[in-house]
């Protein structure tokens, strides 16, 4: 009944998705006595970011591990599944294929920057893949060597979602399969 898996996951839309990563933010520094509103997220989502839909901004040296890999962590959420081509185009856009800005960012504060995707299940080749086609953009950059890099998928996020079972209820009436008798908090 309190189960989530990464094809619940894969049928939230994009605006509930970035929510979703934000909401599980700020689940994770409540779980460790640390202040929410280091979490930010918000606008429309269709609406150029910069290169980052969730950005967690701790303090320097404030110690945090697991989902959240780096005081200073941003997510790029995305639906659609992201091949290799995809996250290159993601991490250094076109026409320019610069490195985004915001990666530089996250470098110099030592951070983290995770791509999010919904629409990918990944085995172990393909997770692998998917990280060293970041490590590909951040290649001969000021970046390199200064960025924790990572890839969540769908199963990966809802292994997350699985340690904060309290939003569960929230991504099922989401994905309109709400669970009978329970209701998730609401604004």
């Amino acid at each position: 009944m309190f189960d989530i898996t990464g094809d619940d996951v894969a049928l939230l839309e994009d605006a509930d998705l970035r929510t979703l990563v934000g909401l599980l933010c700020e689940a994770e520094l409540r779980r460790r006595a640390l202040p929410t509103s280091a979490v930010t997220w918000g606008g429309n989502q269709t609406a150029k970011d910069g290169g980052l839909d969730v950005r967690v901004a701790l303090l320097a040296g404030t110690p945090i591990a697991g989902f959240i890999q780096k005081p200073q962590t941003g997510f790029q959420v995305k639906k659609p599944k992201m091949p290799r081509v995809a996250i290159l185009d993601e991490m250094k856009p076109k026409p320019a294929t610069v490195l985004r800005p915001v990666i530089f960012d996250l470098a110099n504060l030592s951070g983290a920057y995770i791509i999010v995707s919904s629409s990918d299940s990944t085995s172990d080749s393909a997770l692998t893949s998917r990280r060293d086609a970041m490590a590909e953009a951040i290649k001969d950059t000021s970046a390199e060597g200064n960025l924790t890099l990572d890839f969540y998928d769908g199963n990966r996020i809802a292994s997350w979602v699985r340690d904060h079972a309290g939003l569960i209820p929230w991504v099922k009436s989401r994905i309109g399969k709400a669970l009978s008798g329970w209701q998730s908090y609401g604004s």
